[in-house]
C-alpha cells in the first residue's frame, strides 16, 4: 500500500467483425495460457480502501460475504473476497505461516471453507519482500516456495503480493520466482501484482501475474480521494495497449460508495473502470451501502462493458478541456462502447460523428443509453448529447437494435465435500449450479483434464444455467481424505473466445 503514484506517460488483429490494438505478440507468453484464469478482468471486494488494517478480522469478512451475496453482487460476477493485510497470519517458530487465530478463529482455511460454500473465491494478501507494507506481517522472502505452499493449503484462490520492504531485490526474478512457487504450489489463482507501478509491470509482468497494479494507492483507508482517483484513471488509461484477456492494468481498489462522493462521481467514476476494462474490486462498505450505490454496481449492462470476451481497454480518442471522449472500445458482438466524461461544474454539449469511432460518416447505428436503459435510431453521421456537471454519458453504438450481454456467470457453491457413511462401497453424488446473467447462452462446460478415478463429473442444462453433478463410488478407497481440484473450460460461442476456467474443490471422506 506504499504511496506511489507513477503518472505514466497491436492485441494483435483479431480476426472477427474488425480489427483492433492489442499488446499481445507473436511468441508472447502468458501466465493465463496456464491456467485460464481472468480472462475477463477480476471482479470481488477488498476492505483496505474503507477499514485500513486494525478493523479486519473474520466477523468483518463473513459479514461482507452475507452483504456481498444480498444486494445481488455475486450474481453480477463479483467474486473474490477476503482480508487485505489484516493480520491474518504469523510465522511461526518452524517458519510456517501461521493463522492468526484471534482474529480468525476458524482458521484461514476455515474462512476459505466458509467463502466456497458461500458461493465465492478466497482472497488473501502477502508481500514480495521480508515484511508486508504494515510491518506486521511477514513477507515472502527467502520462503517462496513454502508459503506458496501454505496459501494453497488455505485454498487461496486469488493472492495479492504487495512490493515492500524489498531493498535490494530484482523485481522481475522476485515475481518470476514467485509465480514458479505458485505453479508449484499446485492449486490454481490469480496472481494480483501489486509494486504501484514500480519497474513497468506492464512490459512483462504478463508472463508471471493476471494483473498489476500501474499507480500508487487510490486512497487513505476510510478517506475516498476524487482527485487522486482521477489522476490514477488517466494514468492507467495511457497505458491501454498491454491489456488484454489473462493480463489487466489495475488502477487499484474502487471508491465507489465510499462516503464523500456523490451519485454522479461513483457512475463515473465505475464507467471509467468498465471502459478502460479495469478489475472491478469494489471497497466499499457492503453492509451500508445506498440503494443508488448498489445499482451503480450491479449495473450487468456496463459491467457487460469491461467483461468483454474481447479485453479491449478503451482510451481517449478526444479531449476538449475538461471534458474527454473515450472511445476504440470494440465488443464482442461488433459493438462499440463510448463513455463521455464531463469534469466540468456545469453542463457540457459534445458532439460526436460516426467517422472518429471507426464507423462510416453514413452509417446507420442504434444507441444503447447504459445508464438510463434506453435505446435510439438509427441515427446517421453522429449525435450530440449534454452530459451532466461532473457525470458522465455511457453509450453502446451498433448496426443492430440487438445489445447482446456477454456471459456473467456466477455459481452457488465452489466447494463439494462428502462423507461417507460406511466401511461398504458407497455411491455418493451432490451438485453445484454454474448460473448466467448474460444473455448470450453457453454451450456445456467440459471437463479439463483427468479427474481421479473415484470421481465423475456429469453436466447438463437447465436454461441458461447449468448443473454440475459430481458422483463418487468409493469402492476401492482406503478410509482417509480425498480431495481433488476439478476445472471445467467454455468458450463464449459468437467471439470464440475462451471463458475463465473454472474451478472448484471436491473432498471425500472416506470411513
Amino acid at each position: 500500500m506504499k504511496k506511489v503514484l507513477l503518472l505514466i506517460n497491436t492485441l494483435t488483429l483479431i480476426a472477427f467483425y474488425f480489427s483492433s490494438i492489442s499488446a499481445e505478440k507473436p511468441g508472447q507468453s502468458f501466465r493465463a495460457d496456464y491456467d485460464g484464469l481472468a480472462m475477463t478482468p477480476p471482479m470481488g471486494w477488498y476492505p483496505w480502501n474503507t477499514f485500513g488494517q486494525e478493523p479486519q478480522n473474520e466477523k468483518l469478512i463473513k459479514e461482507m460475504v452475507e452483504a456481498l451475496i444480498s444486494s445481488g453482487m455475486r450474481e453480477a460476477g463479483y467474486l473474490y473476497v477476503g482480508p487485505d493485510e489484516g493480520i491474518c497470519y504469523y510465522r511461526a517458530s518452524d517458519g510456517k505461516l501461521t493463522t492468526n487465530l484471534e482474529r480468525y478463529p476458524s482458521g484461514l482455511r476455515g474462512l476459505g471453507d466458509y467463502i466456497h460454500q458461500r458461493g465465492l473465491k478466497y482472497a488473501l494478501y502477502t508481500d514480495a519482500g521480508t515484511l508486508t507494507c504494515s510491518k506486521a506481517m511477514p513477507g515472502t522472502k527467502g520462503h517462496e516456495f513454502e508459503d506458496m505452499r501454505q496459501f494453497a493449503e488455505w485454498r487461496t484462490d486469488y493472492l495479492k503480493i504487495d512490493w515492500c520492504s524489498t531493498k535490494g531485490q530484482d523485481i522481475v526474478q522476485t515475481y518470476t520466482l514467485l509465480d514458479e512457487a505458485q505453479r508449484a504450489a499446485g492449486r490454481p489463482l490469480v496472481h494480483s501484482l501489486c509494486s504501484w507501478g514500480v519497474g513497468e509491470p506492464w512490459k512483462w509482468a504478463a508472463a508471471v501475474a493476471h494483473l498489476w497494479r500501474t499507480t500508487g494507492d487510490i486512497c487513505e483507508p476510510g478517506k475516498a480521494n476524487w482527485n487522486s482517483a482521477m489522476k490514477i484513471v488517466f494514468a492507467n488509461e495511457k497505458l491501454y495497449e498491454y491489456a488484454g484477456p489473462g493480463h489487466w492494468n489495475d488502477p487499484d481498489m474502487m471508491i465507489v460508495g465510499m462516503p464523500g462522493l456523490s451519485e454522479a462521481q461513483n457512475r463515473s467514476l465505475f464507467s471509467l473502470w468498465c471502459m478502460i476494462t479495469a478489475p472491478l474490486i469494489a471497497g466499499n462498505d457492503l453492509r451500508r451501502m445506498s440503494e443508488s450505490t448498489r445499482q451503480i454496481l450491479t449495473n450487468i449492462e456496463v459491467i457487460a462493458i469491461d467483461q468483454d470476451p474481447l479485453g479491449i481497454q478503451g482510451h481517449i480518442i478526444r479531449q476538449e478541456g475538461q471534458v474527454s471522449i473515450w472511445g476504440q472500445k470494440k465488443l464482442f458482438d461488433g459493438s462499440q462502447a463510448v463513455l463521455i466524461f464531463n469534469q466540468n461544474n456545469s453542463p457540457s454539449q459534445v458532439t460526436i460523428s460516426w467517422d472518429e469511432l471507426g464507423f462510416s460518416r453514413a452509417a446507420s447505428l442504434y444507441v444503447r443509453d447504459l445508464w438510463k436503459h434506453q435505446t435510439a435510431g438509427p441515427i446517421t453521421k453522429g449525435l450530440s448529447v449534454t452530459v451532466p456537471p461532473n457525470d458522465v454519458i455511457m453509450l453502446r453504438l451498433s448496426r443492430s437494435k440487438d445489445f447482446p450481454l456477454p456471459p456473467i456467470i456466477s455459481a452457488d457453491t465452489y466447494l463439494i465435500s462428502l462423507h461417507s457413511k460406511s466401511s461398504k462401497p458407497e455411491k455418493l453424488s451432490a451438485s453445484l449450479t454454474i448460473h448466467n446473467v448474460g444473455t448470450v447462452d453457453l454451450p456445456l462446460w467440459k471437463v479439463q483434464g483427468p479427474l481421479p478415478p473415484w470421481l465423475s463429473v456429469k453436466i447438463t442444462k437447465k436454461g441458461k444455467n447449468q448443473i454440475i453433478t459430481s458422483q463418487i463410488n468409493t469402492a476401492g478407497l482406503s478410509p482417509g481424505y480425498y480431495h481433488t481440484i476439478v476445472r471445467l473450460d467454455n468458450t463464449e460461442p459468437i467471439s470464440k473466445r475462451p471463458m475463465s476456467a473454472f474451478y472448484y474443490d471436491v473432498e471425500l471422506e472416506v470411513k
